[in-house]
């Protein structure tokens, strides 16, 4: 069955840096980086998303939330169709220890980490970002 995935997604940087969640695309062997965020749950609001999702992935609370747009994607993972509408934020820690770690463990899966990846490499295409469309936020 398809279908079209709402997701809450932030940008969360420091000195010329973002946090973000390092993935692959096995079918491809692509490297990329997410923002941090997930799926909006059902009568949940997007900022209540990132609230919740930043809580539940690295235990950090999220303050001084603004919303940047709207994004529709549609794109290929693991060579299958994918379609998402995101609501892009910005914001910042209320913990400053998370700006200290050069990664920082993702709690809620095994063996994952967000990054501090500097925004230049995004830029200039060193580094892929997804969504692409955030890019122009950075």
């Amino acid at each position: 069955m398809n279908n079209i995935r709402p997701n809450a997604l932030v940008i969360i940087k420091k000195d010329g840096m973002l946090l973000a969640q390092k993935g692959e695309d096995v079918a491809t062997g692509k490297i990329f980086y997410r923002l941090m965020g997930g799926g909006i749950e059902f009568g949940e609001s997007s900022l209540e998303t990132i609230k919740r999702e930043i809580k539940e992935e690295l235990d950090a609370t999220v303050i001084n939330e603004k919303f940047l747009c709207p994004i529709e994607n549609i794109f290929e993972f693991n060579s299958k169709k994918m379609h998402e509408i995101t609501f892009l934020y910005e914001g910042d820690f209320l913990e400053e220890s998370f700006y200290v770690e050069q990664k920082v463990k993702v709690i809620d899966k095994e063996n994952s980490f967000a990054e501090w990846v500097p925004i230049v490499g995004i830029k200039n295409g060193d580094i892929i970002l997804y969504p692409k469309e955030a890019v122009e936020y950075l």
